[in-house]
């Protein structure tokens, strides 16, 4: 069974390739003729390393023929090519080399299909029995003689190293013309990919050094304007250099642009209205960083300014109320509540407001001098805030029509039901409604407990007879 095998095998051997025996790939008759000569030498001498010496040169020489045979090969590139006909295409690049890569293959697959032959035929011949030199050879040998058979394997051998190796390199360039080919395809995914990951990159290096200066600067106006100002360079570079670049590369664009733009505008309405709201606060000077507002339901004062959020530290109590407090909660206010609401700004003339206490006297009280007292309280209180107000006025109004200016500290008297009403109006700080205040009224308490002929007023009945007479207000009018 195995001899028939065998026989088949050397069959389409004999049939398919019938060139196996004549020189190839550069390799001449004579060349094979040496090195059979030289291996009937070692076969006589198996130790001598001279002979030994002498076939590696030999196949180191039959190499280099070979070599250099597979390299004179036109490639499929510069072989005529034949003009297609009609519905037919120009072969690519990719597609030459390819078939090149096949037929390297096919050959490097008929090289090794020779040596197992080579092979094969020796172990049958020469591997239990010793070889003869009668001449008498079978039919289907493909060799006369064991050093014959040791001359066509290592040729066999040399070749196969060649394709070998001139494979790899053809199947490298290919897998490089793949990628090239590849890389135009996907150039627009891969560019899109390539700018998000470069806008992380610089998102997360700016934090980065962002912190690093917040950690610098002890300031808090410093450090917000640096901050700030290095966050508006860093993407004002980065939007420039992505314009740049997609417009050098994609000359016509804008058309694209304006298409996906108008599109853009559409499904992004809010996020426009953000950005046009913002415009408007710097424009018309809204409100600045440090402001107290309020804008709709959204009261606070203004800590951050951003293209499409206000952030606002949020005020307790609405715009009208008379003491403002804060929360400790943060807003985040849309810019587009500027187009929508109307929007109060309480330090657009100064950092200042009015602000009012008042005190009910007893009808018997020295009213002339608890005005007195008031009016020094008052003015010992509240004199630093009113010049520095008057200050902040003249400067921030310079372009504003306004006829009146601020005025100082004023008491109001009236009578009430309850008795003397005493009405103060003073300047404070915005935020500082309670602070002000409370001092303002321990003073006066402090002042009025030293004074017997000053009562403040409550709600209380009062019976009056012969022993306990009414002030001379009411007597009249007791019957």
């Amino acid at each position: 069974m195995l001899r028939r095998a065998a026989l088949i095998g050397l069959f389409f051997f004999s049939v398919l390739m019938p060139g196996v025996a004549a020189a190839q790939d550069g390799v001449t008759a004579a060349d094979e003729a040496r090195l059979t000569s030289l291996y009937r030498s070692l076969i006589k001498s198996p130790e001598d390393a001279y002979l030994q010496g002498r076939i590696v040169e030999e196949r180191s020489h039959i190499r280099a023929a070979i070599e250099k045979e597979v390299r004179n090969t036109p490639r499929p590139s510069e072989e005529a090519q034949t003009p297609p006909t009609d519905g037919q295409e120009l072969p690519t690049a990719i597609d030459q080399q390819q078939g090149l890569v096949v037929s390297l293959e096919e050959r490097l697959k008929e090289r090794r299909v020779d040596r197992d032959l080579l092979l094969a035929e020796e172990e049958k011949y020469y591997g239990e029995t010793p070889p003869t030199d009668t001449g008498e050879t079978d039919d289907f040998r493909l060799t006369k003689s064991h050093e014959e058979l040791l001359a066509k394997v290592a040729i066999a051998e040399e070749r196969i190293g060649v394709l070998e190796s001139v494979l790899s390199l053809e199947q490298e360039r290919l897998n490089k013309l793949t990628r090239d080919q590849w890389i135009p395809q996907f150039g627009d995914i891969i560019a899109i990919l390539t700018y998000i990951a470069s806008f992380i990159a610089i998102v997360v290096v700016e934090r980065m050094v962002r912190g690093l200066i917040a950690h610098r600067i002890p300031q808090a106006q410093k450090r917000y304007v640096a901050t700030k100002l290095f966050t508006t360079i860093t993407y004002t570079i980065v939007l420039l250099w992505v314009l740049t670049t997609v417009f050098s590369k994609n000359p016509n664009i804008l058309t694209s642009l304006a298409i996906v733009g108008a599109g853009l505008a559409v499904a992004l309405q809010d996020v426009v209205k953000d950005v046009v709201g913002w415009i408007m606060v710097l424009q018309k000077r809204l409100y600045v960083l440090g402001d107290r507002v309020s804008v709709g339901p959204y009261n606070g004062d203004v800590i951050d300014l951003s293209l499409f959020r206000t952030t606002l530290l949020e005020v307790h109590t609405s715009p009208t109320a008379a003491v403002q407090e804060r929360t400790g909660r943060t807003l985040y206010m849309p810019n587009a509540a500027v187009l929508t609401h109307d929007v109060v700004n309480f330090n657009r003339t100064s950092d200042y407001l009015k602000s009012e206490l008042k005190f009910v006297l007893t009808l018997e009280s020295n009213w002339i001098k608890a005005e007195k007292i008031l009016r020094e309280i008052l003015e010992k209180v509240t004199s630093p805030y009113t010049e520095a107000a008057r200050r902040q006025y003249g400067t921030r109004t310079r372009t504003l029509f306004i006829q009146h200016d601020p005025t100082g500290p004023t008491l109001y008297t009236d009578i009430v039901g309850d008795g003397i009403e005493m009405t103060l109006r003073f300047t404070i700080p915005i935020g500082m409604r309670r602070e002000v205040g409370s001092d303002i009224v321990r003073t006066v308490l402090k002042q009025f407990s030293q004074e017997s002929d000053i009562g403040l007023a409550y709600r209380t009945s009062m019976v009056y007879n012969a022993e306990h007479q009414p002030p001379p207000l009411y007597k009249n009018e007791i019957v």
